[in-house]
């Protein structure tokens, strides 16, 4: 009978955590900042006016959306930037889009805590989408906040963006992407 018990309070426990509610999360803050380079100078933009959600489900696995306009990123430079959306033509494609899975994600016992974490994204940008592994540090400073970080990079040239010259000269095909997001219960 004993063993009937325990094993009763076993299924119990695990109907409980399969109907436990998702743990959905809505971006409050942070930066997307691309990194591109050219053999006279290096640029540096970034947008601030980034949105998102995520989604902890109770078995761990993380659904995450997040996208900037294309046309929000800022170097300091009115004409590099107003040169940059037209490479990215961001009239006709004006929004950077990433969507991402991952698993083994639930909140530590102790805040806060940093976890390292491999996600499988898609990253639609120009109208291109591509799945790759994206790295990421989660770190739970609550069960109600969580920074993610994350440093990437892509090719332009796989996104089929013509790239921007310089004096005959074109910048590199790697553009260096670095994220930064604030996510709130």
């Amino acid at each position: 009978m004993q063993k009937l018990t325990f094993f009763g309070l076993f299924v119990a426990a695990a109907v409980a955590r399969a109907q436990a509610p998702a743990a959905d999360f809505h971006v409050t803050g942070g930066a997307i900042t691309y990194h591109l380079v050219h053999k006279m100078h290096k640029v540096d933009a970034t947008s601030h006016k980034v949105e998102g959600k995520a989604r902890i489900l109770p078995d761990g696995k993380a659904q995450v959306m997040v996208r900037a306009p294309s046309e929000s990123f800022d170097s300091g430079n009115v004409n590099r930037d107003a040169h940059m959306k037209e490479t990215v033509e961001a009239a006709k494609y004006p929004w950077v889009e990433l969507k991402a899975l991952g698993d083994g994600l639930v909140a530590p016992a102790a805040f806060p805590a940093t976890v390292h974490k491999t996600f499988k994204a898609q990253l639609t940008f120009h109208g291109v989408q591509q799945v790759f592994d994206v790295p990421v540090d989660v770190t739970w400073e609550s069960a109600t906040s969580v920074k993610a970080a994350t440093h990437f990079a892509i090719s332009l040239d796989g996104y089929k963006i013509e790239r921007p010259s310089l004096m005959f000269v074109k910048v590199d095909d790697e553009l260096k992407l670095d994220a930064t997001l604030d996510f709130a219960r």
